[in-house]
């Protein structure tokens, strides 16, 4: 038994159990059982919406004995999400009831302490983002493409996990782990898809915009964008929209408002085929996160803005790309201000993103430069391999 530590809710947003749930599929393809560990109810409620689709399983969230559970299942721990050292008390025990042979971890919240005594359990695996401590850990996963920059090799040179073993370090973008939609494209050969349900096909004079601002939208972007691309005359005419609305985004009703009055925007709800709709769209705009790496698999361009202190590095990659413009750090450079200097900033990445959206519209040579720039980058298999590495500990 595989066990995942991970939690969803609407200030972390679900990109933590997205990735996760998608290691969780290749583990039960290799013929393991994963068991989820999550805080509370609002994140066992994110995992029951999203298991089923992601997984093709069904779920027991909590309780029963290890020989009547699905493949996969959730336990809730009951406790405070960001305060991960008053757990343990709770989650040791439930790891020795379940069988857990390997324990994987994906949280900001995890401290040092927390490893020490989880790897007195099992084996224990850590997907990192930052390099911000050296963690006693078994196995280390960064996926990312400026990984080189935080040093792994050299802070984790003399670390030891469970029973005295060196850490392994599964690092760069070969190990991201993204869903199987996003490497296995039989229509390939024949051309860029129509998005499904889409706002409408771009020819050779229109461009087709995937706007999109992750599950919770959390600085307002997509409404904001819209409506600032409106005043530029980018909505109707030549630009159709396709914009994923996420289940936690707070003025939902005021997107679909927006949509009933313009034809060339389409809304997306609840999207089980992301890498379609992606393979149907000429450019994304989107938040510095996982959504990169997922058009770069696709080869799709994209203009992209920083919504979190921990992006700065992944703006830093993806800028060097040659594949993605970087319209600005909306936060105003940190995270938690959503004062005057956040406002002016959000507006001022906003007006950078129409101004990229109307080059490439007035030039779309420049879109297929981008996309020949993204390809070679990743394969999308990360999770096939992480998932064969833990199996391996």
């Amino acid at each position: 038994m595989t066990g995942i530590r991970c939690d969803a809710n609407s200030i972390i947003a679900s990109g933590h159990m997205m990735r996760c749930l998608t290691i969780a599929k290749e583990l039960v393809r290799l013929g393991e059982a994963v068991t989820f560990f999550v805080a509370d109810d609002e994140s066992k409620a994110m995992f029951d919406a999203y298991v089923g689709d992601r997984t093709g399983q069904g779920t027991t969230l909590g309780g029963g004995s290890n020989t009547d559970i699905p493949v996969i299942n959730a336990a809730v721990l009951g406790t405070n999400w960001q305060d991960m050292e008053s757990e343990l008390e709770f989650l040791i025990p439930e790891l020795g009831k379940r069988n857990v042979d390997r324990l994987l971890i994906d949280s900001y919240k995890v401290t040092v302490t927390y490893f020490k005594k989880l790897k007195e359990v099992c084996p224990v695996a850590y997907l990192d983002d930052l390099n911000e401590a050296t963690y006693p850990v078994d196995m280390l996963i960064n996926y990312s493409g400026y990984y080189k920059s935080l040093r792994y090799e050299e802070a984790y040179r003399n670390v030891c996990g469970h029973n005295s073993l060196p850490t392994k370090l599964l690092l760069g973008l070969s190990y991201a782990p993204l869903r199987e939609q996003f490497y296995s494209d039989p229509d390939a050969e024949s051309g860029r898809q129509e998005a499904p349900n889409g706002a409408g096909k771009a020819d050779k004079k229109s461009i087709s915009v995937l706007l999109t601002s992750g599950g919770a939208d959390t600085r307002g972007m997509l409404l904001a964008t819209l409506k600032a691309s409106e005043g530029a005359g980018l909505v109707d005419g030549n630009v159709y929209w396709n914009v994923v609305v996420g289940s936690l985004v707070k003025d939902a009703e005021s997107i679909f408002d927006f949509a009933k009055e313009h034809h060339n925007v389409k809304i997306h709800q609840s999207v089980t085929d992301m890498a379609g709709l992606m393979r149907g769209c000429d450019v994304a705009i989107c938040a510095a996160g996982t959504m990169l790496t997922e058009c770069a698999a696709i080869g799709l361009p994209a203009v992209f803005y920083q919504v979190a202190d921990n992006q700065k590095y992944n703006v830093d990659y993806w800028k060097s790309t040659g594949g993605m413009r970087f319209a600005g750090d909306v936060t105003g450079g940190c995270e938690s201000d959503f004062g005057d200097k956040a406002i002016k900033a959000k507006r001022a990445a906003i007006e950078k993103t129409c101004l990229e959206l109307n080059a490439l519209l007035a030039d779309k040579a420049q879109l297929e430069e981008m996309r020949k720039n993204l390809g070679g980058i990743t394969d999308g298999r990360g999770a096939k391999r992480i998932a064969q590495e833990l199996l391996a500990l």
